[in-house]
């Protein structure tokens, strides 16, 4: 759910590059486990320490390392293939109230010896962009105001959404430095941007562009940020940035084991649940449906159906992975849930898992629910292979999609297909694993591979959302769901084709559906 970019200044030594090592005085967790993931989905959990327990769930090594060494993910090089692609569980048992740059060294000391983790500092190059004067006079007003920018969507004449940014009072240094943040798919790995517009002070502009997502859909009427800078005389360029990174040189994918007194030295933390939670059927005129989640853990949701909480709850692909009495699909309920109460709620993180696990608690209490897992036959792809036209890969690359052209194209006119992944070194098992990550409208259930194919790939796929372009139903989707695509967009399916040279095709295969044995129509009081 959350994105962050954390960012490190450090100067370049003169003679060789240090290695990072850990001495026998190095702060460490009493205890820790590391397992592997159960999940594959991308999105690192947790990373924040409760009472005395720290985890971090769903992590690549890559995800542990930036973590540990406080660097974007971008300025850590080297290592082996699986860097990106692997992922673990660890926690470890430290005092209440360890400071954050405490706990990072603790990882650090966790992943040495878990892992035989070895790094040193080195400089690196990383591709951003330099933000410069375009041809024309700027159009910026300059301004002693107080720094400030908000940002805000508000709809063109054409109904496409489009962002505002709002600013007084700001440099063109600040500027560079909150493009990444504000229009992140536009800069690809959160690639930096520095000043060199060479104009000094302050100014009052407005910055308006549309989401990468949204153009295909616009059409001509559609604003790219570059647009968006160009009205404002300003225009970006490609830069190889000189800084200062994290060099992997050694790293082991089989961890040593965890202790065996593990459960009694690290037990099992109580399942969590809301402090405080109210549920209630929906009044008949009640907006909706409407999910709101808030940072600090708490939940409101309005006119929303039973099997629609329970899939989120149980983190199912769609509503029709739960098998229950027809008025799920009916009855419509209202939620308010606080994960935490008290004045410093609002500063407690909590994260999708933890959340997740509380609505399930909470709708097992509340409707008296009884249920089961099995499979089931259900409708899913399955890849082909048709006139393959990858790029075989280097296996010593690592394994990775990232969204954004590849580096080296990222100033190139603006795609007309607003979503673009970058893959390298990708099996077709692999990437049949990654579709509904980052195409989830499309398909929310992994694609089978039964292409043929060995080995890994580079190639680039580039498509429009399933809104703007769909030749054919996302599965799942109600039957007759749109099949044309009047503004040329291309489809996730006919991109796979045609840049790909695979087929993707349909198919009954079972997969782990909800069974609900038995609920209450009526929730307990609350």
């Amino acid at each position: 759910m959350n994105k962050r970019l954390l960012v490190m200044l450090a100067v370049l030594a003169f003679a060789a590059a240090p290695v990072f090592t850990q001495s026998s005085s190095s702060p460490k967790f009493d205890v820790t486990s590391v397992q592997v993931s159960a999940r594959t989905a991308p999105g690192l959990r947790g990373g924040v320490l409760r009472g005395n327990r720290y985890e971090l769930r769903n992590a690549t090594m890559l995800d542990l390392i930036r973590t540990a060494y406080d660097v974007p993910a971008q300025r850590v090089t080297g290592g082996p293939n699986w860097l990106e692609w692997n992922r673990f569980d660890i926690a470890g048992l430290a005092p209440s109230g360890t400071q954050p740059a405490v706990l990072r060294e603790m990882l650090k000391a966790l992943l040495v010896e878990r892992f035989g983790l070895k790094v040193r500092e080195d400089s690196t190059t990383t591709p951003g962009f330099a933000l410069k004067v375009g041809p024309g006079t700027p159009k910026l007003k300059a301004s002693t105001a107080a720094a400030n920018c908000q940002g805000q969507g508000r709809p063109e004449p054409s109904g496409i959404l489009a962002q505002h940014l709002t600013c007084t009072g700001t440099t063109m240094a600040a500027l560079a430095e909150q493009l990444p943040r504000v229009a992140g798919a536009y800069f690809p790995g959160a690639q930096p941007v520095v000043d060199e517009t060479g104009l000094a002070g302050a100014f009052d502009f407005e910055l308006v562009w549309m989401a990468r997502a949204f153009l295909a859909q616009a059409g001509a009427d559609g604003i790219p940020l570059e647009k968006g800078l160009a009205d404002l005389g300003l225009r970006l360029e490609p830069k190889e940035m000189k800084t200062t990174g994290i060099v992997v040189d050694a790293v082991n994918a089989e961890f040593t084991p965890n202790p065996p007194d593990l459960a009694k030295r690290m037990p099992a933390p109580p399942p969590p649940e809301f402090e405080v939670a109210e549920v209630k059927p929906s009044a008949l005129d009640a907006q909706g449906p409407r999910v709101q989640i808030l940072p600090s853990g708490q939940i409101n949701a309005s006119k929303v159906p039973l099997n629609l909480m329970v899939g989120v709850a149980w983190d199912l692909p769609n509503e029709q992975y739960v098998v229950g009495p027809k008025w799920l699909e009916s009855t419509n309920f209202e939620l308010i849930a606080r994960a935490f109460t008290g004045q410093n709620n609002a500063n407690i993180q909590v994260d999708e898992d933890i959340l997740r696990q509380m609505l399930r608690a909470l709708i097992v209490d509340r409707f008296k629910m009884k249920y089961h897992m099995e499979d089931r036959p259900m409708t899913a792809y399955v890849l082909t292979a048709d006139k393959p036209k990858m790029t075989a890969s280097d296996p010593s690359k690592r394994t990775r999609c990232v969204q954004g052209a590849a580096p080296a194209a990222a100033n190139r006119a603006l795609a007309q297909q607003p979503r673009q992944f970058t893959c390298t070194n990708v099996t077709m098992k692999q990437f049949g694993e990654l579709i509904p990550q980052f195409a989830g409208a499309y398909t929310q259930v992994a694609v089978l591979d039964k292409t043929g194919l060995d080995g890994g790939f580079d190639f680039t796929l580039s498509f429009a959302g399933a809104g703007q372009a769909q030749n054919r139903p996302a599965t799942g989707a109600a039957p007759g769901a749109a099949a044309s695509d009047p503004n040329g967009a291309l489809s996730l399916w006919d991109a796979i084709n045609s840049q790909l040279g695979l087929k993707a095709e349909e198919q009954k295969r079972p997969q782990p559906v909800l069974v609900i044995d038995s609920i209450s129509e009526k929730p307990g009081d609350n």
